[in-house]
């Protein structure tokens, strides 16, 4: 079955090092992902490939995500579940977080090569979804969950910059100001 992928990316004035060092602390999520009220580690291993959390969602109520893949240093999958179950209203999902060099800054006059990278790094999330009942399940996707979803991860990506950048849980109050910082994302 076909999966869909959303994704979204911002800038953060800061080097991955940093930033990957405050994702290791799988509880900080709270503080920059939109409708999160809780979050709770809820096995021995705080970080790394087994490492699972309980999150509890506005949208979605709680549900465990459990880390899948961790690249040490660059960025991390989560698996998004309920128990054994995967989380509503997904058949399967997946949420990637991955830090990247910034990109290079463009050039003050048209046509030529790139400058350098710009300071800092960007946080590129995506979230790669399945979702049930066949075919009406890829028409609602089509209809309106995509772009709910879209919104989603663009969200998460730029109130996580903002929150790297304060180290301050970022207020709901303030995504539609952050929006602005999204940058087009990239696979």
């Amino acid at each position: 079955m076909a999966t869909t992928t959303v994704r979204g990316a911002a800038a953060i004035p800061l080097p991955i090092g940093t930033c990957w060092e405050k994702m290791r602390d799988l509880r900080r999520a709270k503080d920059y992902v939109p409708g999160l009220s809780d979050c709770v580690v809820t096995t021995t291993a705080q970080e790394g490939v087994g490492a699972s959390r309980v999150v509890t969602h506005s949208q979605f109520g709680a549900m465990n995500e459990s880390v899948v893949v961790w690249d040490e240093g660059r960025g991390m999958t989560l698996r998004l579940h309920k128990g054994d179950k995967p989380a509503r209203p997904f058949a399967e999902a997946y949420f990637r977080y991955e830090f990247r060099p910034a990109r290079a800054a463009e050039p003050a006059t048209g046509g030529g090569a790139s400058g350098p990278p710009g300071p800092g790094c960007e946080i590129h999330t995506a979230l790669l979804y399945r979702l049930p009942l066949g075919p009406v399940g890829r028409l609602l996707d089509a209809l309106f969950l995509r772009r709910l979803f879209q919104q989603n991860v663009v969200d998460a990506a730029v109130c996580l910059a903002e929150n790297y950048r304060t180290d301050r849980p970022v207020p709901a109050a303030e995504i539609p100001r952050l929006r602005k910082n999204a940058l087009p994302s990239c696979p």
